[in-house]
């Protein structure tokens, strides 16, 4: 009796929580489903109608899409899913390398990796942009991929499930004959599920959210990320407060569909990590 009244009291804990974190994020996208005149209305004296609007319009989403909001959406999910897939194929190969071989500075090298996902990236940002600036990337989607793609603690998780395989298969495998490519790609990453997943949500978000570094690289609104572009396109003076709500109930609900549809993969790499 006293588990399940435990086990309950957990549950009403956890749903509470959820409740208190999802309530602005519920706001918000009820919020961009109002006429204009309404979404202020009823915020001032909490009723029903503060959190279930009586009138709903598309205006708000029109409006949103015919400004730039449609490409820089373009240009979040293409900039994100580029650094998804290269993300993964050069952080994979790193962690593959420092679980596997056995090489000079190795040691010394795997603690800078270690450190590189600690350091802030304020601190990096000039020399950054100063090198964007002298290979000629600046205001390019290369500008806002290339540095993005190898992260510190990317290679870390894949380090993590490579080390955890045996060496006698890797062993096994070259005295049938293969090479260490072939047990990279065929062996070791078909293997690395999981990983892979929360590898990929990681990246994506994180380049989903971006804004000061795609502020900095990118002047044109043609590269506007979807950041940026809600950012330019609001300010106190004259404020489309429909159109912003709706831009950002977009960006927020296009970067939940890879994390709902990743979640379990993630939620099951973090226990494997914290286990060991």
């Amino acid at each position: 009796m006293s588990n399940r009244l435990s086990e309950g009291l957990r549950y009403t804990l956890l749903v509470i929580i959820a409740v208190i974190l999802l309530t602005p994020i519920y706001w918000l996208v009820m919020s961009s489903l109002r006429p204009a005149d309404h979404i202020f209305r009823f915020s001032g004296n909490f009723s029903i109608e503060t959190l279930i609007p009586f009138a709903f319009t598309l205006d708000n989403y029109s409006q949103a899409l015919q400004s730039n909001v449609g490409r820089a959406l373009f240009n979040s999910l293409f900039v994100s899913l580029t650094t998804v897939i290269c993300g993964v194929f050069v952080n994979s190969l790193a962690g593959f390398a420092f679980a596997v071989f056995d090489f000079r500075f190795k040691k010394l090298l795997f603690v800078l990796i270690l450190l590189s996902f600690m350091m802030p990236f304020e601190s990096i940002v000039i020399p950054l942009y100063t090198l964007m600036r002298t290979i000629g990337w600046t205001d390019t989607y290369a500008a806002l991929i290339m540095p993005e793609v190898a992260g510190g603690l990317i290679i870390f998780l894949f380090y993590q499930f490579f080390r955890g395989i045996p060496r006698e298969i890797y062993e096994a495998a070259r005295m049938d004959g293969a090479n260490w490519w072939q047990i990279y790609y065929k062996m070791t990453m078909p293997l690395s599920g999981p990983t892979i997943a929360t590898a990929s949500l990681m990246i994506f978000i994180h380049q989903w959210d971006a804004f000061f570094w795609p502020l900095v690289a990118t002047s044109s609104e043609r590269l506007a990320v979807i950041q940026v572009a809600i950012a330019r396109n609001m300010t106190m003076e004259q404020a489309n407060w429909g159109a912003f709500f709706a831009s950002a109930s977009l960006a927020v609900l296009v970067a939940m569909v890879p994390f709902f549809w990743l979640q379990r993969h993630y939620v099951k790499i973090v226990i494997t990590n914290a286990d060991r």
